[in-house]
């Protein structure tokens, strides 16, 4: 008997080891036609901070895309060891606006929060790297515009 119990354990384990953690996408309140503008803000622990502006519809959508494509999933992060924050601010053709903000732990490890409340959960989307292209464009000059 205690052989099988210790064999049913050890089997509960491994298939629930084997099960993927649920995760799910970003589901805008919005469609890109909708958004007016993207405003980017990104600071780091360094206290240095830059901000861009996507104007025109090509971008916004490319971003939109992106961001949309993000997936993310209820764990706990080390709140802690805070790197960068990147800040999302759609402003849309309506007047209203839209929040998403990227909390950066790590390389690869965040939590992603939305003005509206319905997103506060951790990713290990590269929100960092999403941020170096944009300022890389802005070198560039293929990204919007650099406040």
């Amino acid at each position: 008997k205690v052989i099988s119990l210790i064999v049913a354990f050890v089997c509960t384990f491994a298939l629930v080891g084997c099960f993927p953690e649920n995760t799910v996408n970003i589901e805008f309140p919005f469609e890109p036609e909708d958004v007016a503008f993207i405003e980017i803000h990104h600071s780091s622990a360094s206290l240095y901070a830059e901000d861009v502006v996507f104007k025109s519809q090509e971008s916004i959508t490319a971003l939109y895309r992106q961001l949309e494509s993000i997936s993310y999933k209820e764990k706990d992060s080390d709140a802690s060891r805070l790197h960068e924050t990147t800040s999302f601010n759609f402003k849309l053709n309506d007047g209203s606006e839209y929040d998403l903000i990227y909390i950066s732990y790590g390389v690869k490890e965040g939590r992603l929060t939305s003005s509206a409340g319905k997103i506060n959960y951790f990713t290990s989307a590269d929100i960092d790297g999403l941020w170096k292209n944009i300022s890389r464009g802005l070198e560039n000059n293929t990204a919007d515009e650099s406040k």
